[in-house]
């Protein structure tokens, strides 16, 4: 007769290989950096069983992030540009049409929750969130367009980590190998990087294929009952952007022309300053006269 064998409380168990579901517990703090790594430089379409470990695991830690949006909500659009005609000699400023407003299927192009071809409906909490989610500059005509929801949404919330780093929470042993983070805060970090990975601001010079991990996210949580995603702007701390995956949960009741009359410039240095050897001191903003200085 076999014996049972006991572990002592001393023997530490495996670390986990791959994602697990069912515990449900994420092997790594860098599951989803590894999953995005994957999906832009491995196996887009046919993948490979760390990805869908990964997937299941997510969706298995969905923790009091459902959200609902009501009937009735009012939510805002905006598109660069705006119609000029005259009428009795008069210029009459009108904002674009409902068409132009909404995504046409089969033409949508690539977002970060939706793949080209594909059309999601992006929307917004609020007018100014609306408007500096296209980028605009000083001076720019911008149509807006104002969107009611047409029935109860389930949303996932993905702006519960919003702004958060991932090294506010980890120990310098934690990031250098020598100490494993525990399950819940491995599932924090990871959760904090979905949430920003969905509010990262990006550019039109930006490669479309950056947006591949959101998007297959995106195709997740439709796939397993969500009406849409809410997540952050980086522009403005008040606004929301929701993002419906069905354009018909949402129905234009109009629209009007804007034009953008100041906007707000932050900024940071991004990497190692330079000087010309001739000079003692590095050109960076803290050593250079500033031209402003000569007019004040």
């Amino acid at each position: 007769m076999l014996e049972k064998v006991v572990i002592p409380s001393s023997v530490e168990i495996s670390p986990l290989k791959m994602d697990d579901p069912k515990r449900p517990e994420f092997s790594s703090w860098r599951s989803y950096t590894n999953f995005a790594t994957s999906v832009l430089r491995k196996r887009r379409y046919i993948w490979d069983p760390e990805v869908r470990a990964f997937l299941d695991t997510l969706l298995a830690t969905v923790r009091d992030r459902d959200r609902i949006l009501p009937e009735g909500t009012l939510l805002y659009r905006a598109q660069h540009g705006v119609n000029h005609k005259e009428d009795d000699d008069q210029l009459v400023i009108l904002a674009h049409k409902a068409d132009r407003m909404t995504p046409q299927r089969g033409r949508a192009m690539e977002g970060r929750a939706n793949s080209k071809g594909i059309p999601v409906l992006y929307l917004a909490t609020s007018l100014q969130t609306a408007i500096s989610e296209v980028r605009p500059w000083i001076g720019s005509e911008v149509s807006v367009a104002q969107f009611k929801i047409s029935r109860e949404l389930k949303a996932i919330d993905l702006s519960v980590g919003h702004g958060e780093s991932v090294l506010e929470h980890l120990t310098i042993a934690n990031l250098l190998g020598e100490d494993a983070p525990d399950p819940e805060l491995k599932e924090k970090v990871v959760w904090i990087d979905v949430d920003n990975a969905f509010s990262r601001p990006t550019s039109v010079s930006d490669d479309f294929a950056d947006y591949v991990p959101t998007q297959i996210l995106a195709e997740l949580f439709c796939n397993n009952g969500y009406d849409a995603l809410i997540y952050r702007s980086q522009f403005g701390q008040e606004g929301f952007n929701i993002a419906l995956f069905d354009i018909k949960d949402a129905e234009i009741i109009g629209a009007a022309p804007y034009q953008v009359t100041a906007v707000d410039v932050e900024y940071k240095e991004m990497g190692n300053p330079w000087g010309l050897t001739n000079h003692n001191k590095t050109t960076s903003p803290e050593n250079v006269k500033s031209a402003n200085q000569d007019f004040n």
